[in-house]
């Protein structure tokens, strides 16, 4: 795997303009349910790939991480949606030790990316 981490770091969040598009496309309101189910499934999905991780089970990983990395990027959530699928990639290799860290990455970003989605929400 290339050098995921300087990569990640240098991805926004949450991606400014898809949620402009959204909110376009489905109004406002809409768009804020949405974003509150996105926050309640990443906080259940991110507990349950933690579990699968802690477990060492990497063919359930990747399929979690198949289905954050499509969640991710219909909200807009580019860095977890990168990581998810390097994560993905990393089971599917069953490579532990690059997992690992992946593991970690994607953990603080979900946690940023949710605490982000949940002040957007706050701010409405």
């Amino acid at each position: 795997m290339a050098d995921w981490s300087a990569l990640q770091q240098r991805l926004p969040l949450m991606d400014k303009a898809r949620l402009a598009q959204l909110d376009g496309e489905l109004g406002t309101d809409t768009l804020h349910r949405l974003l509150g189910l996105f926050l309640e499934d990443g906080r259940l999905q991110g507990e349950a790939l933690s579990r699968t991780f802690a477990d060492g089970d990497f063919e359930q990983m990747a399929k979690s991480c198949h289905s954050l990395k499509s969640a991710c990027g219909s909200y807009g959530a580019l860095r977890c949606q990168f990581l998810a699928e390097k994560l993905e990639a990393g089971c599917r290799q069953q490579d532990a030790e690059a997992t690992g860290a992946l593991m970690v990455a994607w953990e603080l970003a979900l946690s940023e990316t949710l605490s982000e989605v949940q002040a957007q929400l706050e701010a409405r």
